[in-house]
């Protein structure tokens, strides 16, 4: 696999998004585990959290009500003054001029391709010093993992990607989605979605060739280290 920093990057329109994102209206496990795992970070208290690539915003109906919810998108589907639509793959991440509790960025990072670093670092501009980036990424070397789908212009293994991510940020921890011999969003069978849920670390081997995704629970790390 290629590194992305020295590649040109296509990215896919809004109208291409506008339909991709309309079938993630309903919660999906690895969302449920996302606002499980924020719900816990804020702890009651009233924090202000990004959701860079919130599609149609469904994170928001999973959070308590002490989180103060904002989201971008390159396809916003419900106006609302708490979501902004902007091409953040071009333009810059943020919101106004608000810097935030927690930034949550789900199912992105597959897409970032040679911007990568550069998105990684705006997210840590904005984040609070005792600030917490959430970001999953694809296992590539999963059994069944569907590397080949078309909008994906960034597939680092692993080990790749965390090496860009712990240029800007200290892993606190990183762990799998869902172990599933299915690539997707998540196991479908109840009793497979409640172990997956309360899964938050690594097993050996096996995590390599079953984990779908990866969960990274990230700190701000300054510029000088």
């Amino acid at each position: 696999m290629r590194s992305p920093h020295n590649i040109t990057t296509k990215f896919l329109d809004r109208s291409f998004w506008l339909e991709e994102n309309a079938h993630y209206t309903k919660p999906h496990f690895r969302l449920e585990k996302c606002a499980r795992i924020v719900n816990r970070l804020a702890g009651g208290k009233a924090y202000d959290l990004l959701d860079v690539g919130c599609g149609t915003a469904t994170l928001e109906m999973l959070l308590d009500s002490n989180i103060n919810y904002y989201g971008i998108d390159i396809a916003i589907h419900n106006p609302a003054p708490n979501l902004r639509e902007t091409d953040f793959a071009k333009g810059k991440i943020g919101f106004e001029n608000k810097t935030f509790d927690i930034v949550v960025a789900a199912g992105v990072f597959e897409y970032m391709g040679a911007e990568q670093r550069r998105k990684l670092d705006e997210i840590r501009s904005i984040l609070k010093a005792n600030g917490r980036f959430v970001a999953t990424y694809t296992n590539f070397h999963h059994v069944r993992s569907n590397s080949g789908y078309f909008p994906y212009n960034n597939v680092l293994p692993l080990k790749d990607f965390m090496a860009d991510l712990q240029t800007f940020f200290h892993i606190i921890n990183w762990f799998p989605s869902s172990h599933d011999r299915k690539v997707g969003p998540g196991p479908t069978r109840s009793w497979l979605k409640k172990i997956n849920m309360v899964i938050n670390f690594n097993i050996p081997i096996f995590s390599n060739f079953f984990a779908v995704s990866y969960f990274f629970l990230c700190s701000v790390k300054n510029p000088s280290g």
